[in-house]
């Protein structure tokens, strides 16, 4: 996937801002830190409020694409 062809609006179609933050649920107890962790990283890297969510977004579409393949 060539990345120039993309804007970061168009990976905000999972990220969207009215999202709720994740709620506990049995068997995630992790979740939650993982959570902080990225945002931490993404705060680090000083990245704008639309950056952080294309991030995410492209994120979430590459574990997607590679789930296809590996066993994550």
């Amino acid at each position: 996937m060539n990345q120039g062809n993309f804007s970061k609006h168009q990976y905000l179609t999972e990220f969207k801002e009215s999202n709720p933050p994740f709620k506990d649920a049995p068997g995630f107890d992790d979740i939650p830190q993982y959570g902080k962790e990225i945002v931490d990283l993404l705060k680090k890297k000083d990245l704008t409020h639309e950056e952080a969510y294309a991030s995410l977004q492209y994120a979430y579409n590459l574990i997607k694409y590679e789930s296809n393949f590996l066993k994550i």
